[in-house]
């Protein structure tokens, strides 16, 4: 089952803003930037928080990392920010967010790294606008996304996606994807938005699956719920990338090859004239 609100749910947001409000439909700005190349891929997370949202965020920072003063110090805003990167971390080693060709094996993590906003400094009551950034690094191994053909993202409901893929790729059409827009390379939109139901006792919500499949090159889009076995956003894709040619410097010469340079430079006639006269000269001295 997608658990929904995955990661802002790591700081507990969503759950206290519904026993703050008495709703659980409070909302903040989520949005997807997502960069694949031959050998691996970045995802950025983009979070922007106001009003209540910020309030919250700052009040869990300071119950969580700090010693609920009200106040959100320095220290404390850094605690929050490792605190960030494990959880995101343990989150992935849990369930994988990106497959290609319906499996993980072999994509791993590089690097995870989390940017919290200074703005959340000072006053838990102060309601400041606040633009958090989280970047995910992977891998793939060598020919994995070449030999290919689909590749899988498990990503917040309704949020802002963005995809790039490497030159050469052709998209073709998009299942599970809000208003979408396609180019040769890359497409942007919003990841399906799903049935949810979120209470103060329970952490995830009821969903239905949603995937994306994009597939060849044309300009028909389409967007189909594909039923209770699938979920996240699946891409088919067509990709043809020519590497450049490397000369191979370290080849060893074949039989009977020359290894001596062989000057190309010819000497202009004249010189050839001065130097004969010279000789000559020298010559008929001696008699």
């Amino acid at each position: 089952m997608v658990r929904l609100r995955r990661i802002a749910g790591l700081l507990g947001i969503t759950i206290f803003a519904a026993l703050v409000t008495g709703s659980a439909s409070a909302e903040y700005n989520w949005s997807n930037q997502i960069t694949i190349h031959v050998d691996g891929m970045e995802w950025q997370y983009t979070e922007k928080l106001s009003d209540l949202d910020s309030y919250v965020f700052k009040y869990d920072i300071d119950n969580r990392q700090g010693n609920k003063d009200h106040f959100v110090s320095t220290w404390e805003l850094m605690k929050a920010d490792k605190r960030m990167r494990e959880r995101f971390r343990d989150a992935i080693e849990s369930e994988m967010d990106v497959r290609i060709d319906n499996s993980s094996l072999g994509i791993e993590v590089l690097d995870i790294d989390a940017s919290l906003s200074n703005n959340a400094l000072g006053p838990v009551k102060s309601m400041t606008e606040l633009t958090n950034t989280y970047r995910v690094t992977y891998s793939f191994p060598g020919g994995l996304l070449e030999n290919g053909s689909t590749i899988w993202f498990l990503g917040e409901p309704g949020s802002l996606l963005s995809v790039n893929f490497p030159e050469g790729t052709q998209i073709i059409s998009t299942k599970g994807i809000d208003n979408v827009s396609i180019r040769t390379s890359d497409l942007s939109g919003r990841f399906g938005a799903i049935n949810e139901s979120i209470t103060a006792t329970e952490s995830e919500g009821a969903t239905d699956n949603v995937s994306v499949t994009v597939e060849g090159a044309t300009d028909n889009v389409s967007a189909t719920d594909e039923g209770a076995d699938a979920k996240g956003a699946e891409i088919t894709y067509i990709i043809d990338i020519v590497l450049p040619q490397q000369n191979n410097l370290s080849e060893e010469p074949e039989e009977n090859e020359s290894t001596i340079p062989v000057p190309t430079d010819i000497p202009f006639p004249g010189t050839i004239y001065v130097l004969l006269v010279i000789a000559a000269a020298v010559l008929l001295s001696k008699d």
